[in-house]
């Protein structure tokens, strides 16, 4: 959270007093709890749950949540924004959930091979059909 929203906002919606100048680290944990219980309950039908390395989006997605949740409890900027950005976060776990959009990830947790009868390709070669070694993987991308 504190990586993606300004400290002013995560100041002011983590405290009760609005004379505090330090971010109520325990409100942010129980917020990015229950945005987490919430994913997984739209994952738990598809994944083995916990996730052994959840894809970076879902963090995105529990921020997204949390910071609406917080924010629909004061009446702080543009409440709207925050509510576009829950209900797109919410939208993407249903296609999720629903199978048409995939994590990356297979039902065990592991990456999923290529579907059979689909051709791999990489980008770039020469005329010789030598293709360049791949410079981004699942395993170089971890944790972006």
């Amino acid at each position: 959270m504190t990586a993606r929203y300004p400290n002013r906002d995560l100041v002011q919606l983590s405290n009760e007093d609005p004379t505090q100048t330090t971010v109520n680290a325990a409100v942010l944990e129980q917020a990015l709890g229950d945005a987490s219980a919430e994913i997984d309950g739209y994952l738990e039908s598809r994944f083995a749950l916990p996730l052994t390395d959840p894809p970076a989006v879902l963090a995105r997605l529990a921020c997204d949540i949390a910071m609406y949740r917080l924010q629909s409890l004061r009446p702080l900027h543009d409440l709207a924004d925050a509510r576009k950005r829950y209900e797109d976060a919410v939208e993407l776990l249903v296609r999720v959930a629903r199978g048409e959009v995939t994590l990356g990830l297979a039902n065990d947790n592991a990456a999923p091979g290529a579907a059979p009868g689909s051709v791999v390709t990489q980008a770039g070669g020469d005329a010789s059909g030598a293709l360049p070694q791949r410079i981004f993987d699942r395993g170089s991308l971890k944790g972006y």
